[in-house]
């Protein structure tokens, strides 16, 4: 990666606590930058460009920019036209490197890194039956063969799950659904396969909760396929509590137990491995799944000031990236979670912060220090697990939210 100690639009911080160095991005074109959602890499896999979302609040909009990361010729490319919904239909890097999909109402886009912007597909209103489209797709996410974009969709109060041909712009209805599935991701191995989440939702009309019951699906684009990952698991209620997945890069199901860390699935096998013991909200892992980075914990950040840590699987150690980050003053509305990710061949994490004032920025921290510091100075992870009875009451919990 580039030496962002020459970079003028980062700014070095070094963590109290741990004295690991990150480099913020405070070169400004919003009052709010955040990277993507973190099972979607926000750098170009060149390492040389740094995508972010800019939101001016208190107008509930968003907007794309560009950051060439290479301190020699650096910039800042604002895109106000680009627009994609603040809370769903979020960006992802073209797999080809000359862009980002994203979604806006009902329209899939496709930015240039200059800037110019193509339709990609087009709700009819044949299809929406005239019906308000509250969300696309989750975070915009390609089949490894570039042929569909997955299409989680919310239209009036149904939701549908679908693909979206990327070259003809055709709609693949693949199943429509009673209760909320979201965040569909396409494995990195198979461009049959996708997961889908069930996810908690309110019933637009009588704002009634309804829960989760089975977290994380498999589908296929044939529409032949819609099972659970673990049948047994029943969230809340079970030995692991499955959230906040991705694909690691060899085309394991990975996910975080708020309470348990993080774990891995062989989806063949359906053999579950826990890696990372420790309470932990989201996790991300590297390509060759050795290094792990999490944040805990963004529900708790009121009363207790988040993490962002890194983890070395082979020595069991771990080491905070930022160790208090302050609340930030912003609703909870744009989601301004850590979400720390891997990007550019594993050779950076970026997250958002709030470091600087408690002010939301993007952070880029080398990983190659940070492993080297880790196995000397970090702490041994010791954990025993929470159980489901030592949880709290899943059912007391629920009602508050009612």
């Amino acid at each position: 990666m580039y030496d962002l100690s020459r970079h003028p639009y980062f700014t070095p911080y070094t963590d109290k606590k741990s004295g690991v160095t990150s480099y913020v991005l405070t070169e400004r074109v919003g009052t709010l930058q955040k990277h993507f959602y973190f099972a979607q890499p926000s750098v170009t896999s060149d390492g040389k460009y740094l995508f972010v979302t800019c939101c001016n609040p208190p107008a509930r909009y968003s907007t794309l920019a560009l950051v060439s990361l290479d301190p020699d010729n650096p910039f800042i490319r604002h895109f106000p036209n680009a627009s994609p919904d603040t809370n769903g239909s979020l960006p992802c890097i073209d797999p080809e490197g000359d862009g980002v999909y994203y979604g806006c109402y009902d329209t899939v886009w496709h930015l240039s890194l200059d800037g110019e912007l193509k339709k990609v597909i087009t709700l009819t209103p044949e299809f929406t039956h005239n019906r308000p489209v509250q969300r696309l797709f989750t975070h915009a996410s390609i089949s490894c063969d570039n042929k569909y974009i997955a299409l989680d969709m919310q239209i009036g109060g149904i939701f549908y799950v679908a693909l979206g041909d990327i070259k003809t712009g055709a709609i693949k209805l693949l199943n429509k659904l009673g209760n909320m599935h979201d965040h569909a991701m396409f494995s990195p191995k198979d461009p049959n396969l996708f997961l889908i989440d069930q996810d908690w939702w309110r019933d637009m009309h009588t704002g009634e909760y309804m829960p989760i019951n089975q977290r994380i699906w498999l589908m296929n684009t044939e529409g032949t396929r819609f099972e659970p990952l673990m049948p047994k698991e029943f969230y809340g209620r079970s030995e692991t509590e499955s959230a906040h997945d991705y694909w690691s890069a060899d085309g394991l199901v990975c996910w975080t137990d708020y309470f348990n860390g993080a774990f891995e699935c062989d989806i063949e096998t359906r053999e579950v491995t826990h890696v990372w013991k420790r309470p932990l909200c989201h996790s991300h892992s590297s390509a060759d799944r050795q290094m792990l980075v999490g944040d805990e914990s963004p529900y708790k950040w009121k009363t207790t000031p988040c993490r962002t840590i890194f983890y070395d699987r082979a020595t069991n150690k771990e080491i905070d990236i930022f160790s208090a980050l302050p609340y930030p003053d912003v609703d909870r509305y744009y989601h301004v979670d850590p979400h720390p990710q891997f990007c550019a061949g594993d050779s950076m994490i970026v997250s958002t912060t709030t470091v600087m004032d408690g002010r939301v920025d993007v952070a880029i921290t080398p990983t190659a220090p940070l492993l080297e510091k880790c196995r000397k100075e970090g702490t041994e992870v010791v954990f025993d697990g929470i159980k489901p009875h030592e949880r709290g009451s899943w059912v007391a919990d629920t009602m508050q939210m009612m």
